[in-house]
Protein backbone atom coordinates (compact mmCIF):
# COMPACT_ATOMS: atom_id res chain seq x y z
CA UNK A 1 0.00 0.00 0.00
CA UNK A 2 1.35 3.23 -0.65
CA UNK A 3 0.69 5.97 1.03
CA UNK A 4 0.99 9.89 1.15
CA UNK A 5 0.39 12.95 3.19
CA UNK A 6 -0.43 16.43 1.77
CA UNK A 7 -1.07 19.43 4.09
CA UNK A 8 -1.86 23.07 3.45
CA UNK A 9 -1.17 25.44 6.48
CA UNK A 10 -0.76 28.73 7.21
CA UNK A 11 0.48 29.12 11.53
CA UNK A 12 1.89 25.40 11.47
CA UNK A 13 -0.68 23.56 13.30
CA UNK A 14 -2.03 21.82 10.12
CA UNK A 15 1.59 20.46 10.00
CA UNK A 16 2.21 19.43 13.12
CA UNK A 17 -1.01 17.15 12.68
CA UNK A 18 0.70 16.02 9.13
CA UNK A 19 3.54 15.29 10.46
CA UNK A 20 1.79 12.92 13.55
CA UNK A 21 -0.40 11.39 10.97
CA UNK A 22 2.94 10.68 8.39
CA UNK A 23 4.73 9.75 11.63
CA UNK A 24 2.01 6.80 12.58
CA UNK A 25 1.88 5.84 8.57
CA UNK A 26 5.71 5.45 8.37
CA UNK A 27 6.07 8.33 5.43
CA UNK A 28 6.57 11.99 5.09
CA UNK A 29 4.41 14.90 5.26
CA UNK A 30 4.81 17.50 2.26
CA UNK A 31 3.06 20.41 1.55
CA UNK A 32 0.32 20.35 -1.31
CA UNK A 33 2.96 22.41 -3.41
CA UNK A 34 4.97 19.16 -3.36
CA UNK A 35 3.32 17.27 -6.79
CA UNK A 36 1.95 13.41 -6.55
CA UNK A 37 3.90 11.75 -9.38
CA UNK A 38 3.68 8.33 -8.74
CA UNK A 39 0.29 6.16 -7.95
CA UNK A 40 -0.71 7.03 -4.38
CA UNK A 41 -3.44 4.35 -2.73
CA UNK A 42 -4.00 6.45 0.13
CA UNK A 43 -3.73 10.51 0.39
CA UNK A 44 -4.09 12.12 3.70
CA UNK A 45 -4.78 15.74 2.89
CA UNK A 46 -5.61 17.96 5.23
CA UNK A 47 -5.77 21.94 5.73
CA UNK A 48 -6.81 24.73 8.24
CA UNK A 49 -10.39 26.74 8.19
CA UNK A 50 -10.35 30.20 7.44
CA UNK A 51 -13.01 32.42 7.45
CA UNK A 52 -15.52 29.60 7.96
CA UNK A 53 -13.69 28.01 4.51
CA UNK A 54 -10.84 25.76 3.41
CA UNK A 55 -7.94 27.86 2.18
CA UNK A 56 -7.70 28.55 -1.96
CA UNK A 57 -4.60 26.83 -2.43
CA UNK A 58 -6.15 23.90 -0.71
CA UNK A 59 -9.88 24.29 -3.02
CA UNK A 60 -6.72 24.38 -6.06
CA UNK A 61 -4.64 21.32 -4.89
CA UNK A 62 -7.82 19.02 -4.88
CA UNK A 63 -8.94 20.13 -8.60
CA UNK A 64 -5.68 18.97 -9.56
CA UNK A 65 -5.76 15.67 -7.99
CA UNK A 66 -5.49 13.10 -10.90
CA UNK A 67 -8.34 10.11 -9.92
CA UNK A 68 -5.87 7.22 -12.08
CA UNK A 69 -3.03 8.21 -9.92
CA UNK A 70 -4.83 9.22 -6.40
CA UNK A 71 -7.14 5.88 -5.74
CA UNK A 72 -8.87 7.81 -1.92
CA UNK A 73 -8.43 10.29 0.23
CA UNK A 74 -8.39 10.88 3.81
CA UNK A 75 -9.36 14.12 4.98
CA UNK A 76 -8.04 16.21 8.21
CA UNK A 77 -8.40 19.42 9.59
CA UNK A 78 -7.28 21.70 12.36
CA UNK A 79 -10.50 23.39 13.01
CA UNK A 80 -13.27 22.81 15.46
CA UNK A 81 -15.80 22.83 12.52
CA UNK A 82 -17.10 19.51 10.86
CA UNK A 83 -18.56 22.32 8.35
CA UNK A 84 -15.32 22.47 6.69
CA UNK A 85 -14.24 18.87 6.74
CA UNK A 86 -16.75 18.42 4.84
CA UNK A 87 -16.50 21.05 2.13
CA UNK A 88 -12.86 19.16 1.37
CA UNK A 89 -14.77 15.92 1.26
CA UNK A 90 -16.74 17.33 -1.63
CA UNK A 91 -14.43 18.80 -3.55
CA UNK A 92 -12.82 15.65 -3.86
CA UNK A 93 -15.89 13.75 -4.54
CA UNK A 94 -16.49 16.39 -7.19
CA UNK A 95 -13.65 15.13 -8.67
CA UNK A 96 -14.30 11.57 -8.72
CA UNK A 97 -12.02 10.15 -5.56
CA UNK A 98 -13.13 7.60 -3.22
CA UNK A 99 -13.12 9.18 0.08
CA UNK A 100 -12.49 7.20 3.26
CA UNK A 101 -15.50 7.33 5.17
CA UNK A 102 -14.51 8.97 8.20
CA UNK A 103 -12.48 11.66 9.09
CA UNK A 104 -10.51 13.81 11.47
CA UNK A 105 -11.09 17.32 12.62
CA UNK A 106 -8.56 18.38 15.04
CA UNK A 107 -9.18 21.84 17.37
CA UNK A 108 -5.87 23.28 17.95
CA UNK A 109 -6.79 26.76 18.48
CA UNK A 110 -5.03 29.60 17.49
CA UNK A 111 -0.71 30.06 16.71
CA UNK A 112 0.90 33.32 15.72
CA UNK A 113 1.72 33.09 11.92
CA UNK A 114 5.32 32.65 12.37
CA UNK A 115 5.28 31.21 16.20
CA UNK A 116 8.07 28.34 16.77
CA UNK A 117 7.24 25.72 19.51
CA UNK A 118 9.44 26.12 22.55
CA UNK A 119 12.48 23.12 22.83
CA UNK A 120 10.40 19.92 24.37
CA UNK A 121 6.89 21.44 23.97
CA UNK A 122 4.45 20.44 21.29
CA UNK A 123 0.79 21.53 20.41
CA UNK A 124 -0.30 18.51 20.34
CA UNK A 125 -0.92 17.24 23.13
CA UNK A 126 -1.64 13.05 23.70
CA UNK A 127 -5.50 12.47 23.50
CA UNK A 128 -5.10 14.32 19.92
CA UNK A 129 -1.86 12.32 18.80
CA UNK A 130 -3.76 8.87 20.09
CA UNK A 131 -6.65 10.49 18.06
CA UNK A 132 -4.11 10.65 14.87
CA UNK A 133 -2.48 7.22 15.46
CA UNK A 134 -6.66 5.61 15.46
CA UNK A 135 -7.49 7.76 12.14
CA UNK A 136 -4.27 6.27 10.24
CA UNK A 137 -5.11 2.93 11.62
CA UNK A 138 -8.92 3.15 10.68
CA UNK A 139 -8.15 5.02 7.11
CA UNK A 140 -5.55 2.11 6.68
CA UNK A 141 -8.10 -0.69 7.32
CA UNK A 142 -11.06 1.18 5.59
CA UNK A 143 -8.72 1.71 2.32
CA UNK A 144 -8.80 -2.69 2.07
CA UNK A 145 -12.54 -2.60 1.85
CA UNK A 146 -13.34 -0.32 -0.85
Amino acid sequence: MKIAVRYQTRGGNTKEAAEAIAKAAGVKAEPIYVAIREPIDLLFIGGGVYTFDIDRSLKEFIKTIDNDIVKSVAIFTTSGFISVTNKIITAAQAKNIKVIEHSLTLRLGWRRAGQSKKKGNRFLNDKQLKSINDFVTRSTIAWKHI
